[in-house]
């Protein structure tokens, strides 16, 4: 399986995944955030200057992602472990037309203009069909 096959079931079939950080103690923290874009440049999410998971961001650069689908017999994991730096608004406008949390997340227009989106730039990730036995592992570098 190539590395943009396993990226765009992680963008177009998960869609959500679980992101890992550590605060400026060290203390783990965890939260499902929308994946926005995936592909042989990254994976690109995002969040509000506002938020914990911001700050957690910005205290340390490495990342922990992993997302899991389910669907009649068929299981597949993704998970991946790299490095994030923020991009600014950079791909804003595309996270934002096909995000379908958006508005649940970010009601108000105003918050809109806090958010900002983050690139995994750099990781070392597995792919598992957990049904099947399928294993692959991909390395992420757009650098």
């Amino acid at each position: 399986m190539e590395l943009e096959d396993i990226l765009g079931i992680l963008q177009n079939d998960m869609k959500v995944a679980v992101f890992a950080t550590v605060d400026k103690d060290g203390k783990p923290h965890a939260r499902y955030a929308h994946v926005g874009v995936a592909n042989s440049q990254g994976i690109f999410f995002m969040t509000s200057q506002k938020t914990n998971f911001y700050q957690q961001l910005h205290t340390n650069p490495n990342i922990a992602i992993t997302a899991m689908k389910e669907e009649d017999y068929l299981i597949q994991v993704i998970r991946i472990e790299g490095k994030i730096r923020e991009i600014g608004k950079e791909k804003l406008e595309e996270m934002l037309a096909g995000n379908p949390y958006v508005q649940h997340v970010y009601p108000d227009e105003a918050e809109h203009q806090t958010v900002r989106v983050f690139q995994l730039y750099s990781g070392e990730g597995f792919y598992q069909s957990l049904t099947q036995g399928h294993k692959y592992t991909f390395t992420i570098d757009a650098e």
